[in-house]
């Protein structure tokens, strides 16, 4: 589980990711960055409709997954971030290793260090 100095909480933050953020798009995942310019650590949040699974135990687990797959490569992502993670209903049909090397990928073509245009 992500600590709370690196979760999104408040509605303003994800609204400012979702007007002024960019988006990249995988299969399982849409994922929002904004660039905040600052040195506090990188931010995280989720966004998953019960459209995808009427049962909390699998929206949950599905968080739990990604959650647990960015605490792994907190420290090669780039301060100064709120990122959101928007999960899509093929996020369900995958295993859990398969969800997990699709975050690792999206994380390393985007929110390393140096890989981020300067915005």
């Amino acid at each position: 589980m992500l600590a709370s100095k690196n979760r999104l909480k408040k509605k303003i933050d994800f609204a400012r990711i979702e007007i002024d953020g960019v988006m990249y798009q995988s299969r399982s995942f849409g994922m929002g960055i904004y660039n905040r310019k600052d040195e506090e650590s990188s931010h995280f949040g989720f966004i998953i409709s019960t459209k995808i699974s009427k049962k909390a135990v699998i929206r949950n687990k599905i968080k739990r997954i990604i959650s647990e797959a960015i605490r792994k490569r907190l420290g090669s992502i780039k301060k100064g971030l709120d990122v959101i993670y928007l999960i899509k209903p093929f996020a369900v049909k995958i295993d859990k290793i398969e969800l997990e090397r699709e975050v690792d990928e999206i994380i390393t073509k985007n929110l390393q260090i140096n890989s981020l245009p300067n915005s």
